[in-house]
């Protein structure tokens, strides 16, 4: 008896509490999540869809993310034979979440057509948000095989430019170190991608990216603040060597640190500017502790001054003494 009394207690207190536990959780969604760099990605079947071209549009957008070793994308033996190869609409975080540990994936793509529009979710891997959303109408006066393709396509690059940043920091294994110095200079290596315009001369950028998870992340002009800035002086294959000119901590450079390039995010700037008014475009900052990495130089690490001033109290304790 006493433990039934205990029991609907307990459910009293729990039902009592659902309305601050929700309240809480709703605070939490839209608190400013920091992004990781997106590398591992998930491509799944369009789904609700008898087009005979629905194939051929699933392996373009393969080709298309990897078309520059920039992704990773999980291969349809790998999705097979994780028994998760189907067609997939709209995904609950908890369901993002499971597909994304089985795959190993960071980003998750369900593509699928609704009547005359074809819609493109991408899920984040790790934490079950949806990171970007996408649709386009078919053109009514045209077989929606003939265009299946092309608005496929259109999505995924769509995708790709609300994406804030267009590489990432790469530690060269001969010389280990993320950054390091040359001729009193500071350096760093940062991936490009096969296929990257980027040329000697080029400013770079490190830069974080925070934004709000109650809604679509990219599509919700997430905030970029730089990091540090440099110029490119070398290039080879997918890498490029990058002199640090301003930083804000050293500890900002480190591998998989988010790299964009401000040439690229011009062009992207106008295509959007060119294609839709009503885009979303990042709200971008420069921190207000970037300095010259010079300074650096003359600067004593803050480390070394504090054990430098609790050295100093200890001995003029033992010669109180």
């Amino acid at each position: 008896m006493f433990g039934r009394i205990q029991f609907r207690y307990t459910i009293q207190k729990i039902i009592l509490l659902l309305p601050l536990l929700f309240l809480v959780w709703s605070e939490a969604a839209k608190a400013e999540f920091e992004h990781t760099l997106l590398r591992r990605i998930a491509v799944f079947p369009i789904a609700e869809s008898s087009s005979g071209s629905s194939e051929d549009a699933w392996w373009q957008i393969r080709d298309l993310l990897t078309k520059d070793q920039r992704f990773l994308v999980a291969s349809r033996r790998l999705m097979i034979n994780r028994g998760v190869f189907q067609g997939r609409k709209s995904l609950k975080p908890a369901d993002a979440i499971i597909l994304g540990k089985i795959l190993d994936a960071q980003a998750l793509v369900t593509t699928w057509i609704e009547e005359r529009t074809m819609k493109m979710r991408v899920y984040d891997g790790d934490n079950g948000f949806l990171l970007w959303e996408g649709e386009v109408e078919f053109h009514p006066a045209l077989p929606i095989n003939d265009q299946l393709l092309k608005v496929s396509l259109h999505l995924i690059n769509d995708f790709l430019m609300a994406i804030p940043y267009q590489g990432f920091q790469v530690i060269d294994d001969v010389i280990g170190k993320a950054l390091y110095e040359r001729d009193s200079k500071k350096f760093a290596q940062v991936f490009l991608g096969s296929n990257s315009q980027i040329q000697i001369g080029d400013a770079v950028q490190w830069v974080s990216v925070t934004g709000d998870i109650s809604q679509a992340y990219f599509n919700g002009a997430p905030k970029v603040i730089v990091l540090a800035e440099g110029t490119v002086v070398s290039i080879k294959n997918d890498r490029a060597e990058v002199e640090v000119l301003k930083m804000r901590d050293p500890s900002d450079l480190k591998e998989d640190s988010l790299v964009r390039f401000p040439k690229e995010i011009a062009r992207l700037k106008e295509l959007y500017t060119s294609e839709d008014k009503g885009a979303a475009l990042s709200a971008e900052y420069l921190s207000s502790e970037i300095k010259n990495t010079s300074e650096f130089n003359k600067d004593t690490h803050p480390t070394i001054t504090a054990l430098a001033f609790i050295v100093n109290i200890a001995g003029m304790i033992l010669l109180a003494f």
